[in-house]
């Protein structure tokens, strides 16, 4: 090796001893002894360099959008949920989906049939469709998850499916559902069927065991969202499926900001804080449809506020309560209007049954609703014998006890004025009722012990009436069950079979219109107002919302909504 070093530095030296040589021997030019004359070289031009340009352009800003709310998830575990089900609609697929009110569409399940005798279902489950943790869901997972939630668990929605006698999967793309009835809401019963994967829940065996899971990967589905973050009574971030069947959202991060109040939320969204505020005061309307930035969506829909009177016969409420005198006069001393004017600027609908008018021909429009009459409500009163004995105001029952009531309701200011309303009506006919209000886990756990007298709640109802009457059957009395209110009649579970499974519309219509005659009489429920969808969003930030559905948030809006650029 030294050897070739010492050759390859003899070869250089040599090598630059002739060059220096070579340059010394160059012959100098003579210089001119007059210059000739000369022309101006002519400089070409020269081109600009060609600049190729970038493989890709610059990709696109991600797209957020902000939403306020009251109330977000109360839990990452969907199959303990009650409620927030448009927030899960984001995260799962169901077999049938909704566009807008009462129309349903091809969700995980492109198509169905059902056969002559009205028994055999079968669902084309659509190929390509992966849960969020890559596992595929065919149609063999579609079985699986219908048949662990109904024998496992999910205690909010596995009721609806107790027609179901089998539930298996054909092939890769064929579902085939049983049942023991014909039935006429099989679409309805599929568009509460999230789908969740056996590589999550495939662990549980038990329903409280399950019950317990909350780890993030909990809420696992198919849908065009998946869960990032989650701070309960704080906030949910959801980024979007790039992978979801139905295409890539356009928008990547959704954010629900949790708000003490509703008034809160919309200082945000005048803050430029939020894009969207879900749920409008009435004190607020009128700011918020003056600003250019913001456009306010008044919507018709399901939801009502009811007072609820204790029916369960080992609850606390005063015997006195239970006499359908008393609760026929508490219905005569409410003013919805008053109340549909406080709280929704009118834009509500006084109240009557559990089914709506914006469910078409399923709400009996034969019941007349109670008008304010407070002469009315002492007239009945007096006539029944309750009579103020010793001048203090309160009419007292028939043992000398007086008709004093708890009256409570979910902490809030419009709530607060609601209660209002109703706790004055209801003092100008001699009855006593006091508003209470608390924070919403410790009013129901008031409501599911059923140690309460009056309470006043929102409920969000369906596109089908069987919700509207499953909340008021014997089996819905436990804890955190659907019948809070404790009404418990034979003949009226009876009349629900009849629904659920008369094929025919018109014979199901007549059944649930019976239904609705039979709650009103019996009052554990005074309907006070059908609740307005309101909501308002920043139309500089985002176009293309869907109001068909009465929330401009729904999966089927959010999946067609355009930021604006």
């Amino acid at each position: 090796m030294k050897n070739k070093l010492w050759k390859l530095l003899t070869v250089m030296i040599a090598l630059t001893m002739l060059i220096t040589s070579l340059v010394g021997c160059t012959t100098p030019t003579e210089e001119p002894t007059e210059s000739p004359a000369t022309e101006e070289p002519v400089v070409e031009p020269t081109e600009e360099p060609v600049v190729e340009p970038t493989d890709e352009p610059a990709p696109p800003e991600p797209v957020t959008m902000r939403i306020g709310t009251t109330f977000l998830l109360d839990t990452v575990n969907i199959n303990v949920s009650w409620t927030s089900w448009q927030m899960w609609r984001l995260i799962y697929d169901s077999v049938v989906e909704t566009g807008e009110l009462g129309v349903y569409r091809p969700g995980l399940a492109e198509s169905w049939e059902v056969s002559d005798d009205g028994l055999v279902w079968t669902f084309k489950i659509r190929e390509g469709a992966t849960f969020h943790d890559g596992t595929p869901c065919t149609a063999e997972e579609v079985a699986w998850s219908l048949n662990w939630m109904i024998n496992v668990g999910n205690d909010s929605l596995s009721y609806l499916w107790w027609n179901f006698t089998e539930v298996v999967a054909l092939d890769a793309t064929t579902l085939q559902i049983t049942t023991g009835d014909p039935l006429g809401n099989m679409e309805y019963l599929m568009f509460w069927a999230f789908i969740v994967p056996e590589s999550v829940w495939g662990q549980f065996d038990t329903y409280e065991t399950m019950a317990e899971f909350v780890d993030l990967s909990a809420a696992t589905g198919t849908g065009p969202y998946k869960l990032a973050e989650y701070e309960a009574d704080d906030y949910l971030l959801l980024e979007a499926n790039e992978n979801y069947w139905g295409g890539k959202p356009p928008v990547d991060t959704i954010i629900f900001q949790q708000y003490a109040s509703e008034d809160a939320m919309v200082q945000a969204l005048m803050a430029g804080e939020v894009d969207i505020v879900d749920g409008i005061p009435s004190t607020a309307l009128t700011t918020l449809q003056d600003l250019e930035n913001v456009q306010v969506e008044i919507m018709q829909a399901y939801a009502l506020d009811e007072l609820s009177i204790n029916t369960h016969e080992d609850g606390t409420q005063p015997e006195s309560l239970l006499d359908p005198v008393v609760r026929k006069a508490i219905e005569y001393a409410i003013d919805r209007e008053a109340i549909n004017q406080v709280a929704y600027a009118g834009l509500g609908t006084p109240g009557t049954t559990m089914i709506a008018p914006s469910l078409g021909d399923w709400h009996n429009s034969e019941i007349e609703a109670v008008t304010f009459n407070i002469e009315e409500a002492n007239r009945i009163l007096d006539e029944a014998g309750y009579v103020d004995g010793d001048g203090d105001g309160i009419r007292e029952w028939s043992d000398g006890t007086p008709l004093e009531y708890r009256l409570m309701a979910t902490e809030g200011a419009t709530y607060a004025r609601m209660l209002e309303i109703i706790s004055d009506g209801m003092a100008q006919a001699g009855i006593s009722a006091p508003p209470t209000l608390m924070d919403y886990d410790s009013q129901a756990a008031l409501v599911y012990a059923w140690d309460y007298d009056l309470n006043m709640w929102q409920w969000g109802m369906d596109i089908d009436p069987d919700f509207g009457m499953v909340i008021f059957k014997c089996e819905e009395r436990y804890e955190w069950g659907w019948n809070p209110n404790g009404y418990c009649n034979e003949d009226y579970d009876a009349l629900y079979v009849q629904s659920a499974t008369a094929v025919d519309h018109e014979e199901r219509r007549a059944v649930i219109w019976e239904m609705q005659e039979m709650i009103y009489e019996a009052r554990p429920w005074i309907v006070l107002v059908y609740i307005p969808s309101m909501q308002a969003y920043d139309n500089t930030a985002f176009t293309g919302f869907k109001t068909d559905a009465a929330n401009i948030w729904t999966k089927w809006s959010i999946m067609e909504v355009e930021p604006v650029q």
